[in-house]
């Protein structure tokens, strides 16, 4: 989406002149903007750097209603942004090293925009500058009196809390996206996804998302030909044993083999050390203007023993309440199995063989209802404990819902392991959870995306008589981008199905490849065509996401060392040896215990070693 200079801002730079600029963002304004508002927020963004300005190009948009502001930046402009946030690029002698704008010659390609900075962190970059752009003096709005903005204040936050800046979005790049579109799900193949193309046009944080997908499916590999392998044993319980065993080591080794790509990832890409920068409060914050006694700015201040209280006596008692309808859930479908069974056993009709099986595919469908509404809910509350930045409310947010899908979707597998001792149970509530639960996603993930494009394409309205403008306004007018929070946490469930229980059902692995290969062309088919691009995020990892598939590794070692444990070829060697169950299960946690240890220590030599040869090294 490149346009000639025409009305877009005058570049004073010498070394920044281009015949033709490539609109990175797009800022729409409310529909009635008083147009000496526009002026004013125009003359902010492009407002030169010899004043203190940021000097971002800014195109009027010449839209019908006059609401749209087209955004790009210089080189030099982008060049600083990414020594100020600590990006790594590869210098002359091919090493990834902190970038530094004074010695710039030294980097390879430096002097060549569009091969230095891709697409997402130009865009990055872009939105980083915008959202810091604040006020040197107290003023008010032209045209709105009342609205004013005081010394430090973010000026795009304010406006759209105000609601006078009604989106700030970035724009696809239509030729890229075709190309990506074409190598990452248009094609039916089974090829690797080009994650560094991935990477450069949707930014760190998305192809960390896609590339722990197809890591993670590529990992159940092993595990599916171990339960072929498994089939050819007798129908008995020996091959759980084997299975067991073979998921303690598995659900250690995947997660450090991937920390150990990330970080390799994380290093070509340049985040691996980057400075995560200063964001502005949330938009939703609420608070009352006052004065810092430190930095004398004018800030919103809300009294944290407020936020303690509303999350002691309001949070805390629905969540729990929440959590008992998940134990009330578990509880009537034990209820019914026992009743279903009972029934089965006096009566082998075609009905009794219905219900035998009825009450966990009802389960499964209140399960997902629940975790549905507690989701809104959690959310609903997290909003309303008013935390200052984004990164405090994904946090809060992600325990919440963390704490619930553990219990809703594990606290009846844990119950009947531990508890009821019911293997065959258990492999039917697992085989269950997963047939259904995975119909459902599928349902959710493509089929209605899938509809909702077809309907857009068909109720798509008329081409105006600037087709470039209307396009600007239609990638606006998608949905936002809801995150990855979903998508990690259906992960974050399949992994733990599949390390702590699939010794007793083990075809699990096969059936998440196969929900998880539709899964990375439907979740690259809504970023790529359902929603808006979102803006790209720098990212060295998946997160605090990394410390949750570790901790489900760790529940791993005690579930199925149990399951080991209370297997009838263990119990029989046990009476043979006169070894008590109890007493097996702490010398099977001591030996894994031992073995978790050498493989961690194996990988943590590894990677010394590798930073020793400096391969690793910024």
């Amino acid at each position: 989406m490149r346009q000639a200079m025409g009305s877009w801002t005058a570049i004073s730079c010498s070394c920044c002149q281009m015949d033709s600029i490539q609109t990175l963002a797009v800022i729409q304004l409310r529909p009635n903007i008083k147009p000496e508002a526009k002026q004013w927020l125009m003359a902010l963004l492009e407002a030169p750097a010899t004043i203190g300005g940021p000097h971002i190009l800014v195109h009027p948009g010449e839209d019908n209603e006059g609401h749209i502001l087209l955004l790009s930046a210089t080189e030099c402009l982008l060049l600083q942004a990414t020594e100020h946030l600590g990006y790594a690029k590869m210098d002359c002698h091919g090493f990834m090293r902190t970038f530094c704008y004074s010695s710039r010659t030294n980097f390879l390609h430096s002097d060549k925009r569009e091969l230095f900075l891709s697409l997402s962190e130009q865009q990055f970059l872009l939105k980083y500058v915008v959202e810091n752009l604040k006020v040197q003096a107290e003023t008010y709005i032209p045209g709105y009196p009342d609205c004013i903005l005081y010394p430090g204040q973010h000026v795009v936050h304010l406006l759209q809390k105000l609601k006078i800046v009604v989106k700030f979005y970035p724009l696809h790049d239509k030729p890229r996206l075709d190309s990506l579109k074409t190598r990452w799900y248009a094609q039916l193949n089974l090829a690797p996804q080009p994650i560094d193309a991935i990477c450069s046009y949707f930014g760190e944080s998305v192809a960390f998302y896609f590339d722990f997908l197809g890591y993670f499916t590529v990992s159940l590999m092993s595990m599916m030909l171990l339960s072929y392998f498994c089939a050819f044993f007798q129908d008995s319980l020996d091959k759980y044993v084997v299975f067991a065993l073979f998921n303690i080591l598995w659900s250690t080794i995947t997660m450090e083999f991937w920390k150990r790509h990330s970080c390799v990832q994380a290093y070509f890409w340049g985040t691996l050390q980057w400075k995560s920068y200063l964001k502005p409060c949330r938009v939703q914050f609420r608070g009352t203007l006052t004065k810092n006694a430190i930095t004398g700015k004018w800030e919103l201040y809300y009294p944290p023993w407020k936020r303690v209280l509303r999350v002691l006596f309001v949070t805390l008692p629905i969540v729990c309440l929440f959590l008992g309808l998940t134990v009330d859930g578990m509880l009537i479908f034990l209820y019914w199995e026992k009743w279903a069974q009972d029934q089965y056993h006096k009566s082998n009709q075609f009905f009794a063989t219905i219900m035998l099986y009825l009450p966990s595919v009802i389960h499964t469908f209140f399960m997902e209802i629940l975790n549905a509404l507690y989701k809104k809910t959690a959310a609903a509350l997290t909003e309303w404990e008013n935390h200052k930045h984004e990164s405090t409310f994904q946090n809060y947010l992600t325990v919440k819902v963390l704490l619930f899908r553990f219990l809703n979707c594990f606290g009846l597998l844990f119950y009947i392991t531990f508890y009821l001792q019911d293997v065959h149970l258990l492999k039917k509530r697992l085989s269950s959870l997963l047939i259904v639960s995975q119909t459902i996603n599928q349902v959710n993930e493509f089929l209605l995306p899938y509809l909702q494009q077809k309907l857009k394409v068909g109720f798509k309205s008329q081409v105006g008589t600037n087709p470039f403008i209307d396009e600007v306004v239609s990638d606006g007018d998608l949905p936002s981008f809801s995150g990855l929070f979903d998508d990690y946490m259906e992960l974050f469930v399949q992994f733990g199905y599949v390390s702590l229980f699939s010794c007793v059902y083990p075809f699990t692995a096969a059936l998440l490849i196969l929900n998880n290969i539709t899964e990375i062309r439907t979740d690259a088919f809504k970023l790529c065509q359902v929603f808006q691009k979102p803006f790209p995020e720098a990212a060295d990892s998946i997160g605090i996401w990394q410390v949750a598939f570790e901790m489900l590794g760790y529940f791993s070692v005690i579930t199925n060392c149990f399951l080991i444990s209370i297997s009838p070829e263990v119990q029989a060697f046990c009476e043979e040896y006169e070894v008590g169950p109890e007493s097996f299960l702490l010398y099977m946690l001591g030996a894994e215990c031992e073995v978790f240890q050498l493989i961690k220590n194996d990988f943590i030599q590894a990677n010394c070693g590798c930073l020793q040869k400096g391969e690793f090294e910024l």
